[in-house]
């Protein structure tokens, strides 16, 4: 490297080095944790069972789940910080440090314009995360892969470990990186930029959350024989409550997100789930009342995955493309 691309990799080389070592622990970290977890399943003949089931050789999912759940999962709760620790730790400083105490004006004096500059300050750290989060990214999803149908609470479309594989999280930390740069550039204090960027993002973090089930259309099912929850005992209608997953919907791995879900009554109205209750003596005869016989509900198969992380990815990076536009039109205009 040299010009300008020599010299943010030497401003940022400490960073980038720390970042390589976490990534190569983790890596390590995770063979270790994978490997056992294998040996479990082979040791247990779990393979392809999943939470819940009737079957006798799955009796030893809950105690897989108890054994490997908080590790998997709370390592996965930590890399779900990793776009946020990206955007306030190197991405806000990234050139509000230079701006604060003026020694951009020194690169700016070197036959260096504006824009090339800019594209170096953005670019260089751009290429180490798209890296360095996608290797975290498909380290994680090997590790929690042959689990996925073992791990109650960590299904595809809960975070962890939804932001954690596939494509999200890329996209997730290059637009965490470049809001961090632009606050950077617009507030040119290191402390400010930092706070803000923090602020922006548990904010888009939480935005997200509220927006994913809606990145595609949900499919919708209806059962008129229910059964009364989601290990498949019997009960009186009037003590089923919709939003456990009967056994005779769709999906019954459980591997299905329930959306939305509620009563159906003989002319196929929908009837709100609360109305009469649920658990109670009293239930039954209100949902005869209503002429209640079966359920709806609405819901995301598996396969309902990759155009959700895609479409979210999509999103993230046209935000991306307008912060970094919105970056270098500030430097041309107002640096």
């Amino acid at each position: 490297m040299s010009g300008p691309a020599w010299l943010v990799w030497r401003q940022h080389r400490s960073a980038f080095w720390i970042g390589a070592v976490l990534l190569t622990v983790f890596a390590v970290f995770v063979a270790v944790q994978r490997a056992d977890m294998l040996a479990y399943i082979e040791a247990h003949d779990l393979a392809g069972c999943v939470y819940g089931s009737p079957e006798r050789r799955c009796a030893e999912v809950n105690a897989f789940r108890s054994r490997f759940y908080n590790t998997i999962h709370y390592t996965g709760l930590l890399i779900s910080f990793v776009p946020l620790i990206i955007g306030v730790f190197l991405g806000a400083p990234l050139l509000s440090r230079e701006m604060e105490n003026g020694t951009h004006l020194l690169s700016l004096s070197q036959s260096v314009s504006r824009t090339r500059w800019t594209a170096f300050k953005f670019g260089v750290p751009a290429l180490v995360t798209l890296i360095g989060t996608g290797v975290l990214s498909g380290l994680y999803s090997w590790w929690w892969k042959p689990a996925e149908t073992l791990l109650w609470g960590m299904y595809w479309y809960q975070s962890p470990p939804f932001n954690n594989i596939g494509v999200v999280p890329v996209a997730m930390t290059l637009l965490a990186l470049v809001t961090g740069a632009a606050i950077g550039m617009v507030t040119r204090r290191t402390v400010a930029a930092m706070v803000v960027t923090c602020a922006v993002g548990v904010a888009g973090w939480a935005g997200l959350g509220f927006l994913r089930p809606l990145l595609w259309p949900a499919e919708e099912a209806t059962a008129q024989q229910v059964t009364a929850d989601i290990y498949g005992s019997s009960a009186p209608l009037g003590l089923y409550t919709p939003h456990a997953w009967p056994m005779d919907m769709p999906s019954k791995d459980y591997t299905s997100w329930n959306v939305d879900s509620g009563y159906l009554t003989s002319s196929g109205d929908k009837f709100t789930s609360t109305a009469c209750g649920d658990f109670t003596d009293a239930s039954a005869a209100c949902l005869k009342a209503h002429d209640v016989v079966g359920v709806w509900v609405q819901y995301h198969p598996a396969s309902h995955f990759w155009p959700m992380q895609w479409v979210m990815a999509a999103l993230l990076l046209t935000a991306t493309a307008a912060v970094t536009a919105f970056g270098f039109w500030w430097a041309r205009r107002r640096s």
